[in-house]
């Protein structure tokens, strides 16, 4: 099956046609501001919109190489997404979002979508293109249960790195401390 035969798609909105200095304001969704953890940057606009506002469970997918996805939890919900990204907004009955994106991160999932990247000095995936993805038709259940193990794994990775993050910082203040009585004998 495609991937716009199980998920409705997007394409974010182009800013600079529809920006106002008042109107209907929208926090604007950039994964600059989602990484650093910062605030998103609202703007006006002179109408209101919904399809381009995330919701949870959507992917937010950038079409420019390299491509990124993001899965929307509830703090990235009624967010503005602009037209560099697009909205790949699973249908529950036929798909899960966690096993969606798991698959579209997958080697054969990235395989399928950079036989359809364009372009040499910018490249990018149009959204028809997108559509066309190849999906593996598995049964929902099956992909709830890969669901769960996916979770279960990101959980891990999750306590695994703050583990490492606690040891590197215990052996470095055991190594400053060495350095320092040591310079000081």
């Amino acid at each position: 099956m495609k991937l716009g035969d199980v998920s409705e798609i997007i394409i974010g909105l182009t800013l600079n046609r529809e920006l106002l200095s008042s109107g209907y304001n929208y926090p604007l969704f950039s994964f600059k501001n989602m990484e650093a953890n910062e605030n998103f940057e609202v703007l006006s606009f002179r109408k209101k919109y919904q399809k381009e506002i995330t919701q949870e469970n959507d992917l937010l997918f950038r079409l420019v190489y390299p491509n990124k996805i993001v899965l929307v939890d509830k703090n990235l919900t009624n967010l503005l997404v602009s037209s560099q990204l697009c909205i790949i907004r699973p249908n529950p009955d036929l798909i899960n979002p966690i096993f969606l994106k798991w698959y579209l991160e997958s080697d054969l999932g990235k395989s399928n979508i950079e036989m359809q990247i364009i372009g040499t000095t910018i490249k990018k995936i149009t959204v028809s293109s997108l559509r066309g993805i190849y999906i593996p038709n598995v049964p929902l259940e099956t992909q709830n249960k890969i669901s769960n193990l996916i979770t279960e794994w990101e959980k891990e990775k999750t306590n695994l790195k703050k583990l490492i993050d606690k040891k590197d910082k215990l052996y470095n203040e055991l190594i400053m401390e060495k350095i320092g009585n040591d310079g000081n004998e």
